[in-house]
């Protein structure tokens, strides 16, 4: 037996509207469903789930989200500056790949990021 996936994420969000704006009006992602106090955001096939509550104060490392290409991060990292989301780090290349790190509006670390193939054949 192995798990073949990640099925979710859920992450708690103090204003579930903001939250939701952000995810889909800055990172692209598409209204799936809602269930009570929680909202379904899908990318790529993955889900998202937003749920009204406190935000933990110890919050996991970050959340990292895959494209296609280094230009793609790159460009990614234009669209923050221009939604005004403050940029962590990057964009830089890395050992396997390149990546940006910024935050969302309830200060979970997230990342966009590009594996390098020829990167990781050194």
């Amino acid at each position: 037996m192995r798990v073949t996936g990640i099925q979710h994420v859920n992450l708690t969000v103090a204003d579930l509207e903001r939250s939701r704006r952000f995810y889909q009006d800055v990172l692209g992602f598409q209204s799936s469903f809602s269930k009570g106090s929680t909202v379904w955001l899908e990318a790529g096939g993955d889900l998202l789930g937003l749920s009204l509550g406190d935000p933990p104060t110890e919050q996991p490392n970050h959340w990292g989200f895959r494209v296609a290409s280094a230009a793609e991060v790159d460009a990614w990292a234009e669209r923050l500056v221009e939604h005004r989301v403050k940029i962590e780090k990057g964009p830089y290349t890395r050992s396997d790949g390149r990546s940006v790190y910024f935050r969302d509006p309830d200060d979970y670390v997230l990342e966009i990021f590009c594996v390098d193939a020829a990167l990781l054949a050194d």
